[in-house]
């Protein structure tokens, strides 16, 4: 008994809420039996009255409005009286229809073949009436008087007769049984009522009891609640007296709610999104909570992202200015423009130039190679000595120079509203094998970053590569012409020695001949002699 007192006592809320909901549900379905009782007698009661008015219409106004449509028509012989005649045979088919179900909706089959009999003998003095109706319009009111005198309808009552005092019966029955079912179920609500009354009174003093004790409890775990709230999740500074009874819940399903806009917000990639009500009057309080970390996250989260997207925008522009170097590498002169273009549009600037390395009869200079204005290209011859200027000074200190006080005689931007002096000049000296090769400078009205001035670096290494590439080539070219046209040369005297020495052979061959023929006429002289 003793473990029974202490589970009851430690789970009196539940057992009362249990008995109340179990109450409740037993009150629930059986009220809800009731009305389908209820419901299910009100619509039989209601369809035996729909039978009793069906079956009293056929006399008090079926039969009625035909006679009296047929006798005004017959008496003043126009068409419009004929309307009730006509609405009257309308209706005893709707009648009839409507009582043949109502009656298989019950099981009476044998009210349903009365009825079909009726119905017969209904059409039979419809027809009869046509007739009537026929002698009246043709004006033969002798026989209509005749037909009219058999009082058909009399003779249709009397065999209808007997058939609706047992249908009228039989729906009063049922009318009956419904009241009394109906009242039954009434009844039957009222006593559970009293019941479930008497049983819920002392459930809900324990109930009482058990949610009196509660509260005291839940008030502990709601200042539990606030203090643990302010220390880990958010806290506002203020201070509110009736935060402990109305408010402790909702400001941390409010806190929880921040925590997770501010999350989905920074999951969307909005890096910009605020903790509600977290500013600088609170910030130093909330160091260690989660809208803290939170606040602390997203400056990290969007430090990583604009890193990101600063070296996404490295990369690209890297592959595309490497693709232009690969693509103009056998041409320098477009090498050196679609270049300059393609920096100066990347990065925003309104001006450039680019100068190259040159070297003329020992001597070493810096040629205007390409320029970039207004997406235009100006074709300007200019040639910098080595360390003149701030072109030729930084080529020697090989170092990259970003000036943001500039004098507006250096340099000015053009346009058709006139001149004005750029905010920023970058002059980026462009290596290879340490060497600089090719100095660009780019003039904007907007600051060049630290990353776009790394990005100018790493592509002046392309950029350098392909023009000492370039000059290689065509030096290559130079002495493979040079080399070609002194073999040329070389083979033209080879075949001018070879036919000297062919003239000479003939002369030396010539010679001999000559020689032999001399020796041959001395020796025929000589034998010729001693013959003598």
């Amino acid at each position: 008994m003793s473990k029974i007192s202490r589970f009851s006592k430690a789970n009196i809320a539940n057992l009362t809420v249990s008995l109340i909901l179990g109450l409740m549900c037993f009150s629930t379905t059986l009220s809800w039996y009731n009305r389908q009782e209820m419901l299910r007698t009100t619509a039989i009661k209601q369809d035996a009255e729909a039978v009793q008015k069906h079956m009293d219409s056929f006399f008090s106004f079926i039969l009625m409005r035909m006679d009296l449509g047929l006798r005004g028509y017959v008496i003043t012989q126009e068409e419009q009286l004929l309307a009730p005649y006509k609405n009257a045979i309308h209706d005893k088919k709707v009648s009839v229809a409507a009582l043949d179900s109502l009656l298989r909706k019950y099981g009476q089959d044998s009210s349903v073949v009365a009825l079909s009999v009726f119905s017969k003998d209904m059409d039979g003095y419809i027809a009869y009436s046509e007739r009537m109706r026929f002698f009246a319009k043709q004006g033969d009111a002798a026989t209509f008087r005749i037909m009219l005198k058999a009082d058909k309808g009399l003779v249709l009552w009397k065999r209808f007769e007997p058939f609706y005092i047992k249908t009228q019966e039989l729906t009063k029955t049922q009318i009956a049984a419904a009241q009394a079912d109906y009242a039954s179920a009434m009844n039957r609500n009222l006593i559970f009522q009293i019941l479930t009354l008497l049983c819920a009174v002392p459930t809900l003093l324990l109930l009482l009891h058990g949610l009196r004790k509660a509260s005291r409890s839940r008030r502990s775990l709601l200042a539990d609640l606030t203090e643990k709230n302010r220390k880990y999740l958010f806290n506002p500074r203020e201070e509110n007296a009736d935060l402990l009874d109305s408010l402790a819940i909702q400001n941390s399903i409010d806190n929880i709610r921040k925590a997770s806009a501010f999350v989905k917000e920074m999951a969307s990639g909005d890096y910009n999104a605020n903790w509600e009500g977290l500013d600088e009057t609170n910030q130093h309080l909330n160091r260690e909570t989660l809208a803290g970390e939170l606040t602390q996250m997203r400056g990290q989260l969007k430090q990583v992202r604009e890193d990101d997207a600063k070296r996404n925008w490295a990369s690209e522009g890297l592959a595309r200015f490497s693709e232009i170097v690969r693509s103009n590498q056998d041409d320098s002169s477009k090498l050196t423009n679609e270049a300059l273009a393609f920096l100066t549009k990347y990065l925003g600037a309104q001006q450039g130039g680019l100068f190259v390395l040159q070297e003329s009869n020992g001597e070493q200079y810096l040629e205007l190679s390409a320029c970039y204005a207004f997406d235009r290209k100006k074709f300007v011859e200019k040639r910098i000595e080595i360390g003149s200027g701030l072109v030729g000074q930084i080529y020697l200190e090989g170092e990259t120079t970003l000036l943001t006080e500039i004098p507006q005689s250096y340099i000015a931007i053009t346009s058709g509203l006139g001149d004005a002096t750029p905010a920023c000049l970058v002059i980026v000296p462009m290596k290879h094998n340490e060497q600089v090769q090719v100095v660009l400078e780019l003039a904007s009205f907007n600051r060049f970053a630290d990353y776009q001035t790394v990005f100018l670096e790493k592509a002046g290494d392309f950029m350098a590569s392909a023009i000492v590439s370039g000059k290689v080539a065509r030096r290559t070219e130079q002495l493979l012409a040079e080399s070609q046209q002194q073999a040329e040369m070389l083979r033209a005297q080879e075949e001018e020695m070879r036919q000297n020495m062919e003239e000479l052979a003939a002369t030396q061959e010539a010679l001999t001949r000559e020689d032999h023929k001399t020796s041959e006429h001395r020796r025929q002289a000589g034998f010729e002699f001693f013959q003598r």
